[in-house]
This record gives C-alpha cells, structure tokens and sequence, in this order.
C-alpha cells in the first residue's frame, strides 16, 4: 500500500540558462544511450525515522540545490536549457512494507523508479520514497537523473540529507546556473581552449585500431561482469605506498594492461573519467561537473613503469577536462578529417570510488608474498545485465566496495568476446598482484 505526498520547498536562484559543461556532457550520453543513466537507490534510515522527517528531509535538500530544482526546456533547434524553479511542490511516495522485509520493498521501489525515463521537461530529477514498517520508517528511496548530479554530486547530496540539521549556511558550492554563467567567460573560455591544445597534442598518439572485431558477438550485445578481488586490493594498496602514489594511477594502469591483453596494440587510449572537484567552487557542489580526458598508455616493461606513465599521463588528463563539449566535437571532427581515419578510443576508465580512493596509508607494504598470491583463491567473477543499449565498446567502472577491489566491467561483445572480458580482468588482477609480490615485476 503507498501514498503519496506533496512537499512544497523554496530555495535562492532561479531562471534560465545554458547547460553547463557537465550537464552539456551526460546530457549527450543521455540522448545515445536512451536512458536518464539514474543514479541513488534505496538506503536504511536511523532507528526512530518518522515520516515526517524524511518529508523535512526532502524539502530540505529541494530547497538548497538548485540541480534538483532545475527542469529543461527545449529549443525549435532541439537545443535544451536548463530552467530553475524557485519554488514548488516534491512528491514523496509513502510506501507501507506490511508484513514484507522492508529492505527488498525499497530495493523493489527503487528498480521501479530506475526503470522509468524521467521526464525532463515537467518532472523534477529526483523521485523520492519512504518505506514503513509498523509505524516506523525504515528505509529511504532517492533516485535521481544524472542529468542533475555526478557520483561525487550525489554523495554530497546524501550528506546534506543525513546531517541536515547541521546545514544551517547557505550553499557555498557553485551550483550549475553560476557555473554556466562562468564558462562562458574568459576564465572558463581560457581552461577550454587549454584543453583542446592537450586534446589536439594527445590525440595525435591514439592507434589507428585497438579493438578488431571479436568473432564471437552475442544477443543482447553488451555484457556486465564484476570482479570482485580482495588481493587486488591489498596489492593495489601496497604498491600505492611503495611507488607513492594513490591508487588510481595503479588501477588505470592495470586496465591498460588487461585492455592490452585483447588488443591489436599495446599503445592503448581511453576517456579518463575526470571528477573535476579539485576546481575552486566543485568540491561539495551537487551538479554534474565529471568530464573526461584522452589517455594514451604505453604497456610494455615493468609494471612500475607503466604505472608512472598512467600517472603522468593521468595528471595531463585531470588537468584539461575542463571545455566545452560541442566544440570539443568540432575540434575532434577537424582532425578526424586531417588524419583521414577515425582512431579507436572507445574505450571508458571511471574510477567513482567515493569513500576509499586512498587506501595505502590501511595496507601493511611488507605484506608477505604467499599469502597474497593465496588471496586470489577469493576472487569472485560475477555475470550480470546484458542489453542493448548502445554504448563504448569497454567500459570499467571502480566502484566502492569494503576491503575488495570491485572492477565493474562493460564490454560490446562484437569487439571484446565473453572469454576476452574474463582474460581483460583476470589480466589486471594478476599484474596487480605479481608486481606487488615481487618489486619490479609484472
């Protein structure tokens, strides 16, 4: 049994704008893949929740992020806008578990929200639930379009609603109004043009050809796999503290490494994934601000090696994506057209790991090598969705997971088999391992 109810907020800001960069970016994935790319689900409430608490909570959070107050409006060109709103009306849905586990009625509630496409015209981007268990709320339902908030964005999102009795400033992050207003000027006009001239520099070393066709496709044609390593993640951690840096640059090259494994070149480029929140004003902001860079790695020689050349190559990446995305195209058509070939780079690296991206200062480097090697026996590989909905051919996601490196791998199965996803993960668990077993070994 649910009910719902309308909550009403009122917060600062309103009018009409462009999108920003970050919106502008999802936005563009958005419309390819044919879905809102929903984000947030469902979570356990404190002992003592009522219903009324969360409906504070909810009118809350509408009232201070101008994201979640923003609708888009569309062009006679198709070009969207986003439009904030000052003020309105939420719904909370109210949803009675019964005599149900209260858990799998959220995650069912959740699914349900996931599975619709928002409306992104005449419907806020966050639907909202509260589940019930004998007069008691239990769980909590936020699901929310990408289109309003990245990874980063929505663990700030979840913060201000837990702790929202201690949020009594106003919003001091740059919200996506003000950060549209600023790409527009010289300073965000100044990082895009810095930008193209690195994007211009490094595509020039992207291969004509990484991924051939894998002579085994399948229906649905993209495939879900999920590692789940526990001495991937000591091993990651120990050479983090061994060669000082954090652990992404090890993951990034490691996936260099297993991309390398099923490619025609060991010279391998992808979008980096880039969180941008180091930018003055993006640190807390609930808005999309993630972009992505071109890497190219070399993975030949040492494991070591390769990971100071992700690092650098990382480092050049974190810096320039930053620019506006349509003329980013613009600069990308040109030089298709000057090289008079498409070079393969359809490749995704997101490290979205919120709550543990630094983990050497928690993994002892003198582990000893034997009982990291015996670790591997706990290794989980885990099939899951399969569709088709189009995408890159390799997507990997680092995702947040206790004491276990958790690598969520997609792949086109007409460019990377099922048996090549396998070997692509089993590649960046044992390189990981091996060199932090052995120093300078891979």
């Amino acid at each position: 049994m649910s009910e719902r109810v309308l909550v009403p907020f009122e917060g600062e800001g309103t009018g009409l704008a462009e999108l920003s960069w970050g919106q502008q970016q999802i936005w563009a994935v958005i419309q390819d893949q044919g879905s809102s790319l929903p984000m947030g689900g469902a979570r356990a409430l404190p002992p003592g929740q009522r219903v009324a608490d969360v409906a504070a909570g909810l009118s809350f959070i509408m009232s201070r992020h101008q994201a979640l107050r923003t609708r888009l409006r569309f062009g006679p060109d198709g070009q969207a806008q986003q439009v904030v709103h000052a003020s309105g009306e939420a719904a909370l849905e109210v949803v009675d578990a019964g005599e149900r586990d209260p858990g799998e009625v959220a995650a069912a509630v959740a699914a349900g929200y996931k599975a619709r496409q928002f409306d992104y015209e005449a419907e806020w981007p966050l639907r909202m639930a509260v589940v019930t268990h004998h007069g008691s709320a239990t769980h909590v339902v936020q699901v929310i379009c990408h289109i309003a908030l990245d990874a980063f964005g929505l663990a700030a999102l979840y913060d201000d609603f837990d702790h929202r009795d201690e949020r009594t400033g106003p919003v001091t992050a740059m919200q996506p109004m003000e950060q549209a207003s600023r790409q527009r000027g010289p300073s965000g006009r100044r990082a895009h043009e810095a930008s193209m001239r690195y994007f211009e520099r490094v595509a020039a070393e992207i291969p004509d050809l990484q991924l051939k066709e894998s002579g085994d496709p399948r229906r649905p044609r993209f495939w879900q796999v999920t590692l789940d390593s526990p001495a991937g993640y000591r091993a990651a951690g120990m050479l983090s503290a061994r060669l000082g840096f954090g652990t992404s640059p090890v993951l990034l090259a490691a996936f260099a490494v297993g991309l390398a494994s099923v490619s025609v070149s060991q010279r391998v480029a992808m979008h980096l994934t880039v969180s941008n929140r180091f930018r003055p004003g993006f640190a807390d902001s609930v808005s999309p601000v993630m972009q992505s860079a071109i890497v190219v790695i070399e993975t030949d020689g040492p494991f070591e090696e390769v990971v100071r050349r992700a690092w650098q190559s990382g480092l050049g990446a974190y810096k320039h994506a930053y620019y506006d995305p349509a003329a980013a195209n613009e600069v990308w058509k040109r030089l298709v057209a000057e090289r008079g070939v498409e070079p393969d780079w359809s490749v995704v690296f997101n490290d979205r790991r919120v709550l543990d991206r630094e983990i050497a200062d928690t993994v002892p480097a003198t582990d000893g090598a034997p009982s990291l090697r015996d670790e591997l026996t706990r290794s989980t590989l885990t099939w899951g969705d399969r569709n088709d909905m189009p995408q890159q051919k390799v997507f990997l996601y680092i995702t947040d997971a206790p004491d276990t490196l958790c690598c969520e791998l997609w792949a086109d199965t007409h460019f990377v088999a099922p048996a090549d996803m396998e070997k692509l993960l089993g590649h960046m668990e044992t390189v990981i391992v091996n060199a932090a077993a052995v120093p300078g070994g891979r």
